[in-house]
């Protein structure tokens, strides 16, 4: 019996571990579903670790260290596949794989496809691919246990196989996908500290590391054009390049796909898991080449064994045992997991309705398939053909109608079943007939299954064909995300504000420009002592500019705050920056570091000029740098010397070991450190604005729901009063403190609008980040509004839709082109009609039908089924944007908004809604302006006369005077005279007290912030009605700017002579001071228009002296 070391009691330790992990983890297992995918609650790190535990077995550590060690790059370069192969599953893949996301197995995926009988066929396959698969992990766990025993015998080999996978069978049994995926994340743990250090070993025990480098460039197995040579080595790797390269999407993988949440996850898991497996290959292909290096006549199947019997010492025998056991593990209990439900689920099942799917009858098949796998591994021990022939079961057979599926391209059951029989004849018989060319069956294969099953497709003429996936929503949004970010690319290099971008890697203090000035200074003049003076002599003219040019260039930055305002102009300093820290740190580093031989000390100043570099400027600037100052001092080295300097390193190894790790370790902790930081700084930022704007929502809820809350406090009785003493004016002012907004209207395009929408998404706080899909349908460019709070609308309705998106089921925008209508109160049955845009926000596939004409209603009849709670403040402020707007909205609040919002607001909303809350004051210079003061005194002179109240004449003066306030007519009087005039016009006519004040008034509707509920008040119902007659705008909460021939209706039907006497005189003062308009098109167009309606109204009016001036007048401009 073998004596119990600590490698020993390690591997037992490590067993037992994932025993009772496996075991407690699946112990709350009920239902076939939650052993199979469980509740799909992994995180993305969680499922990408289970992907690359899965995808690298044991066996790989074996046969990869052999092959790279014996073929070089004819086994590494096809290695490289298996990583495009997880990259192409997570990013072209996994968008298209929507329908399968709730399937138990790949063969319930099949079956729904193509039928029962292509279901078990996928079953079938499945599993004997699947015990390949875990028989090869078998092997690896007894080779482990052998070498750590130190015993060798074929029948010690058989037991410790048995008892190897009988360990494995009983934790992967009892377990369901929840302990299997927490068991590979241990694993996938142990396995990532344990290759680094097994490098490490490796590399401590190389007497002389020149051999690598002479290795890596002498050895023909690593010369590319050597490699490349046609023979039957380079077929055979091309086969195993295409072997690893083509997605397989075998059972196990498939489940990893279907413990997704969402597709996003399963494309980020994949992607994620790519960049793992691909520092996972290179770690072992350096691995094999230090023992190539090392030692180029050892066995090669025998190489794990080498390091463990002459590289490892007590204790690190142990930890390379784990960690290629954990890696074996990792694999068998996944494809264990997945076969056992696939031969209860799709071939039990299927042959018997009435099975009881139960967890017991689960665990009883994944014992039956582990022993199948035992004996598998028994009769085969090469591992690369277990791994072949583990494919040659399912790829040909199953691979290829699943991956055309998933493409788009469907068939019939019988065009399936001829591929599905052709790949495995292929398989079958072409080492018997084909074998001598030297080409593995399981390409061959696919080829044959492809061929068969496009063939018959075509010609039976079967149905289906290239009809496209169930859900091609998240396709399209990759697509879409994909061609934003080709566009905002483009538009980068076109304009690529590169002055803008350098500003912002300033530093913030002017200090920090001493502080680096006195590093150079310091680091510089340092490494001038590293260079032997023998080579000083050599490069002299080389040397001398760099001391020259560096101190100059030091100096400056040091003295930097104490330069003249002139010369610290951002646009200097801007450039200056990133170049003197190219020129200093990384042309002149990199020259001094190959004059050096490449000293230590050297070594480390320049890692450590990488780590400043890092801590000062945004790390793509900083790869810009770093790559252009070691290509100028290639330049520079043939520009002064003809060519690059022969390089002799260092022969000690340990300061090798000792000087140039050690920086090389500190310069990650400070990265790691720095980016921590920075970290946690802005989530203490991101979680002080959550709480603010937390704040800032329970504050307006609580205004929001005051007065809610007054009229339920209040009897019946009470509220009729209250209602009734809510007036037009109360409701104005309510209107303008709750749900009054000003906009900022500007012209954008769409499509930037859409483009800037995906951006602001992306840093929105949304989890998971929404998927979008773009429906631009209309045929206009560009949109004329308030685009920030269009932008705060399509956010809001993105937020809140996704915040009960659980699936993450694309959001689709749609954009169409319709009409909004709006009714206005002096034209019956008459709706105004303007262009607008339909915006529609949803996880809904199907859209209701677009309507001609959306008529807009206020906000009151918008928003008042809301309820006020914070969760619903963003749709309110969605209902106050499209009320600004004068738009149209639909919520249902969680799955489906719409918003209808005109082309151009301005057609509808007038820029006098804008000065609502603008502050007004009369102006003194104006109002000691000779105009004003006559016209002033000629007023009141007149009103003497009449029985006008004086009073009141001066409060609407006062008025004019304080809205009108800091605005000048075009001839440069004071706005205010324009009023003064009208009225003095209309006391020729009328000496109507009423009509004299809704003169002075009537632009002050039109122009100010003052409402007819205010004039009202003030003045009076009468003198209210004729100002509202005479302005240009609907007199509601929202003012609607009316269409020349909707005012021109208006006019026609006055229903008060004063109100046209009131147009009349304000026309004739208009037409009296046209020549102040600089435009001649606009002045001939108002004298069309006078003499088309104004002096035809006149002479109705019986006002013949009026008349022949106004046409008088019309008639010269017309003439110009």
């Amino acid at each position: 019996m073998p004596k119990i070391t600590p490698d020993i009691l390690l591997f037992i330790v490590f067993l037992s571990a994932n025993l009772i992990i496996g075991l407690l983890a699946g112990r709350r297992v009920k239902t076939l579903r939650e052993y199979s995918i469980g509740d799909k609650d992994f995180s993305t790190a969680t499922v990408s670790s289970t992907i690359v535990a899965t995808w690298i077995g044991g066996g790989f550590m074996f046969y990869g260290l052999q092959n790279i060690y014996t073929n070089g790059l004819l086994f590494m370069i096809p290695l490289l596949g298996s990583v495009f192969c997880l990259l192409f599953t997570g990013r072209v893949l996994a968008v298209r794989m929507g329908e399968f996301l709730n399937n138990l197995s790949v063969a319930e995926a099949m079956g729904d496809l193509y039928g029962p009988v292509v279901r078990i066929i996928t079953a079938i396959s499945g599993i004997l691919g699947s015990m390949s698969a875990v028989a090869i992990q078998f092997q690896v766990i007894a080779k482990m246990l052998t070498l750590l025993l130190g015993i060798e015998s074929p029948r010690i080999n058989t037991i410790v196989i048995i008892a190897a996978a009988s360990i494995v069978i009983l934790y992967s049994a009892f377990g369901g996908i929840r302990s299997v995926i927490i068991t590979d994340l241990f694993q996938f743990i142990i396995f990532i500290i344990f290759i680094p250090i097994l490098g490490l070993v490796v590399w401590n025990n190389l007497k002389d590391p020149g051999k690598v480098i002479s290795t890596l460039t002498t050895n023909p197995i690593f010369n590319l054009r050597q490699t490349m040579v046609w023979s039957p080595k380079l077929l055979s790797a091309i086969g195993f390049m295409l072997y690893f390269t083509i997605p397989s999407i075998k059972p196990a993988v498939f489940q990893r796909v279907t413990i997704a949440k969402n597709l996003e996850q399963v494309k980020k898991s994949f992607t994620y898991a790519a960049g793992s497996t691909l520092l996972i290959n290179l770690s072992i292909a350096w691995i094999a080449i230090l023992l190539l290096a090392d030692n180029p006549n050892l066995v090669p199947s025998n190489l794990v064994s080498h390091i463990i019997t002459h590289y490892a010492y007590p204790g690190l025998k142990g930890l390379i045992a784990v960690g290629i056991t954990a890696m074996a593990m990792s694999t068998a209990d996944s494809y264990l997991n997945s076969s056992a439900v696939i031969a209860v689920h799709d071939i039990i099942k299927p042959f018997r309705s009435s099975w009881k799917e139960s967890i017991a009858n689960v665990r009883i098949f994944s014992f039956g398939l582990g022993i199948g796998a035992l004996l598998l591994a028994l009769r085969t021990r090469d591992l690369l053909e277990l791994v072949l022939l583990g494919g040659s079961f399912y790829m040909p057979i199953v691979t290829v109608p699943l991956l055309l599926a998933i493409f788009g391209f469907r068939s019939t059951p019988r065009a399936v079943l001829i591929g599905m029989a052709a790949g495995f004849l292929t398989v079958a018989f072409w080492n018997i007939l084909l074998g001598h060319l030297g080409i593995d069956r399981l390409i061959p294969g696919i080829v044959a299954n492809l061929i068969f099953f496009m063939g018959s497709h075509y010609l039976l003429r079967e149905k289906g064909g290239w009809i496209g996936i169930k859900d091609p929503y998240p396709l399209l949004a990759a697509r879409q995300e994909r061609r934003n970010a080709w566009n905002n690319f483009i538009q980068t290099i076109r304009q690529p504000e590169l002055y803008s971008y350098l500003k912002k890697n300033l530093p913030t203090q002017e200090f920090i420009y001493s502080l680096f000035g006195l590093y150079v200074l310091g680091a510089t003049y340092a490494s001038f002592f590293t260079i032997p003076e023998d080579v000083v002599a050599t490069y002299q003219r080389l040397y001398n500019h760099i001391a020259h040019s560096v101190l100059v260039i030091t100096a400056g930055f040091i003295t930097y705050p104490a330069w003249p305002p002139t010369f610290k102009a951002k646009r200097f300093i801007t450039i200056a920056w990133p170049a003197g820290i190219c020129y200093i740190l990384f042309l002149v580093g990199t020259i001094l570091m190959v004059m050096s031989g490449f000293h230590q000390i050297q070594v480390m100043i320049f890692i450590l000029n990488l780590v400043l570099t890092a801590l000062l400027l945004d790390w793509r600037l900083m790869f810009v740098l770093v790559s252009s100052g070691i290509l100028l001092a290639i330049g520079a080295f043939y520009l002064y010397l003809g060519g690059i300097p022969q390089i002799h390193v260092s022969e000690a190894c340990l300061q090798f070991k000792a000087i140039y790790g050690l920086p090389l370790f500190i310069s990650f902790l400070l990265a790691i450190i720095s980016f921590r930081q920075s970290k946690d700084e802005l989530e203490d930022k991101t979680n002080y604005l959550l709480m603010l704007q937390k704040k800032e929502k329970d504050r307006l809820v609580e205004v929001a729901n005051y007065r809610e809350e007054l009229l339920r406090e209040l009897n019946p009785e009470e509220v009729k009063i209250f209602d009734q003493v809510t007036s037009e004016y109360l409701k104005q002012a309510i209107y303008r403190v709750r749900d009054y907004l000003r906009l900022d209207v500007t012209e954008l395009s769409i499509d930037v609008l859409l483009s800037d929408i995906r951006a602001l998404v992306k840093v929105h706080q949304v989890k998971p980040r929404p998927q979008l899909v773009v429906k631009q349908l209309s045929k206009h460019q560009t949109i004329q509004a308030d685009i920030s709070k269009i932008k705060q609308l399509l956010i809001n309705s993105i937020s809140y839709i996704q915040t009960y998106n659980s699936n993450n089921i694309p959001i689709i925008i749609t954009i169409e082109d319709t009409r909004l209508g709006y009714e206005l109160s002096h034209m019956q049955d008459y709706i105004r009609k303007v262009s607008a845009l339909r915006i529609v926000v949803t996880t809904h596939r199907e859209i209701p039908p677009i309507q001609e004409v959306y008529i807009s209603k206020e906000q009151d009849n918008t928003n008042k089924n809301l309820p006020m709670t914070a969760e619903l403040l963003p749709l309110v402020e969605n209902a106050r944007i499209i009320d600004a707007h004068y738009g149209y909205i639909e919520q249902d609040q969680n799955k489906f908004h719409m918003y209808v919002i005109p082309i151009n607001v301005r057609e509808v909303r007038g820029k006098v809604m804008e000065l609502i809350k603008k502050h007004v004051s009369a102006d003194p210079a104006e109002l000691a302006h000779p105009l004003a003061i006559r016209l002033e005194n000629e007023l009141l002179t007149k009103l003497r006369e009449t029985e006008v109240d004086i009073h009141l004449v001066h409060q609407a003066l006062d008025i004019i005077k304080k809205y009108h306030g800091g605005i000048k007519r075009r001839s440069g009087e004071p706005y205010f005279t324009h009023p003064m005039s009208v009225a003095l016009i209309l006391l020729d006519y009328s000496k109507d007290q009423h009509a004299v004040i809704a003169a002075l008034l009537h632009d002050i509707v039109e122009d100010t912030s003052l409402s007819l509920s205010h004039i009202q008040a003030m003045f009076g119902k009468e003198a209210a009605f004729l100002v509202g007659k005479a302005t240009n705008l609907e007199s509601k909460l929202r003012r609607i700017n009316l269409a020349d021939h909707e005012n021109l209706h208006r006019l026609m039907n006055y229903e008060d002579k004063r109100a046209a006497l009131i147009k009349l005189a304000d026309r004739l003062h208009n037409m009296r001071t046209i020549e102040g308009h600089p435009s001649l098109s606009k002045q001939k167009r108002i004298a069309d228009e006078t003499l088309a309606f104004f002096v035809p109204m006149a002479r109705h009016l019986e006002l013949p002296n009026m008349a022949e001036e106004l046409g008088k007048i019309s008639l010269e401009v017309l003439g110009k």
